[in-house]
């Protein structure tokens, strides 16, 4: 029965991925929204122990198999292979979760790209050489975004130097496994050493082209709360503002808020940080030009923050006068990455409609 149950593994390994790479992808769903984020962290790096790990082990049982009478031995790089891909999963799904908390959903579409190729290559590589290669690759992508996420809480600030800094940790590290890799088995492992250098060379000229762009968001930074206001108010415990109420949950689509001629808008924000993380924020107010279908910036308004609060850091800024039309106010690092946005029309009337007042 176990060797039958060892033998139907090996024969349905690359479907039983595809399953077992889901089923990291929902385990995360289950848990890391719950976690803290140093605790996220840890999973972070036992996922990548657990599949570094297994993936040695996998590639150095591919040659035990061939000489081996155990039915243990002979599962080892089917059954490692899972072990993998689950490992994998839990990187790819946890990264997707906490880029996407990070910023605007627009931030997280290459990692849905990058999830449906996840599951392309569990069936489009099924030789050895391309496997390896495929979860080589996956393995140096989850040790860079786990990089980009990491070192930060370690410094406790963002920037170019911090992030060249976890693309630089990366490639050393991976070329030590790379290393331990070909020293478990130089034959198999030169064969497919030329497609393992293009497609790390390809997913950092891919991120690093995204980060400074401004695509990447600026993970473990997080926006718990944004809002436009006609009128905000420094109390004790917080702002006191006032508004027109709060969007029904199912309303995507842009609000309108009103405004009278002669007086501000204000922006509310706050984001979270972790506890000692020390950054800048910056609010960017831009209109939409209808001529140029373009968004141009009207205003910037830079203010440095602080971690630990666990409703997140408040910050505000004030447009005066704005003219009616389509906004955005983006809320920013220094260097570009969107932390969030809230799109926005305003419409100037005589009297301002009925105002709720809150204190946040």
């Amino acid at each position: 029965m176990w060797k039958r149950a060892l033998a139907w593994i090996a024969k349905n390994e690359r479907h039983l991925g595809a399953i077992v790479f889901i089923f990291g992808f929902v385990t995360d769903l289950l848990t890391f929204l719950l976690l803290d984020v140093s605790l996220v962290s840890l999973v972070f790096a036992g996922y990548l122990a657990l599949g570094t790990v297994f993936a040695l082990l996998g590639h150095a049982s591919e040659g035990w198999k061939q000489k081996a009478t155990s039915s243990i031995v002979k599962a080892l790089p089917s059954l490692s292979s899972l072990v993998v891909q689950y490992a994998t999963g839990g990187i790819l799904s946890g990264c997707l979760i906490f880029y996407t908390k990070s910023s605007s959903v627009m931030a997280s579409w290459p990692f849905l790209l990058l999830l449906a190729a996840v599951f392309i290559g569990n069936e489009y590589f099924r030789k050895y050489r391309e496997h390896l290669a495929f979860q080589t690759i996956l393995l140096f992508f989850g040790l860079y975004a786990y990089s980009i996420f990491a070192l930060p809480l370690l410094v406790n600030t963002l920037g170019p130097l911090v992030f060249l800094g976890s693309t630089a940790i990366s490639l050393v590290s991976f070329s030590v496994f790379l290393y331990i890799l070909w020293k478990l088995g130089k034959e198999r492992f030169a064969s497919t050493f030329k497609f393992i250098i293009i497609g790390i060379t390809c997913s950092v000229t891919a991120i690093v082209g995204a980060y400074f762009t401004g695509l990447v968001p600026p993970i473990p930074l997080a926006l718990s709360d944004v809002g436009i206001y006609q009128s905000l108010e420094k109390v004790p415990g917080g702002y006191q503002v006032q508004g027109e109420g709060t969007a029904p949950w199912w309303q995507f689509w842009p609000r309108m808020y009103h405004h009278k001629a002669g007086t501000p808008l204000y922006a509310y924000s706050s984001v979270f940080a972790p506890v000692s993380f020390s950054t800048s924020v910056v609010h960017v107010w831009q209109k939409y030009n209808y001529d140029t279908h373009t968004w141009v910036t009207e205003s910037r308004v830079a203010f440095s923050m602080s971690g630990g609060r666990s409703g997140g850091y408040r910050g505000y800024s004030i447009k005066d006068n704005p003219s009616a039309g389509k906004w955005r106010i983006s809320i920013e690092t220094t260097n570009g990455q969107v932390i969030g946005r809230e799109v926005f029309f305003v419409q100037t009337v005589s009297t301002l409609p009925s105002l709720e007042t809150i204190v946040k």
